[in-house]
Parts: structure tokens; sequence; C-alpha cells
């Protein structure tokens, strides 16, 4: 498995005029990706699978 990237924790997207409002939020006008935990993406670098990414989550 090779490091492909990091997903900082608590990264957040703003949430679209009329969207629902996020139930699990930090805040009502953003979205928190991986519920606000850190994640690591490795994958085969052999590309033998398109699915062959394992995300790991860090907290």
């Amino acid at each position: 498995m090779a490091f492909v990237c990091q997903v900082p924790e608590s990264l957040e997207f703003g949430v679209r005029p009329g969207a629902p409002v996020p139930s699990h939020g930090i805040r009502d006008d953003a979205y928190a990706l991986f519920l606000g935990s850190e994640v690591c993406l490795p994958a085969c670098p052999l590309r033998c699978d398109p699915a062959a990414v394992l995300p790991v989550n860090q907290g």
C-alpha cells in the first residue's frame, strides 16, 4: 500500500441555500466530512483494482 492523501480533521463544506440543515454537524451552515475525524487514504500502487483504496480513520 502506498500513501495517496490525508483528509484533515474537521474539514467542512458549506451548506447550499435550501439544503437540509446537518443533524450532526458542528454548525448549522456547514457539513463535516467524516464526522470530524482525520482520514488517511493508502492505495495499491499497482492499480490492479479501482477499489484498492483503504480509508483509515485516525480518530
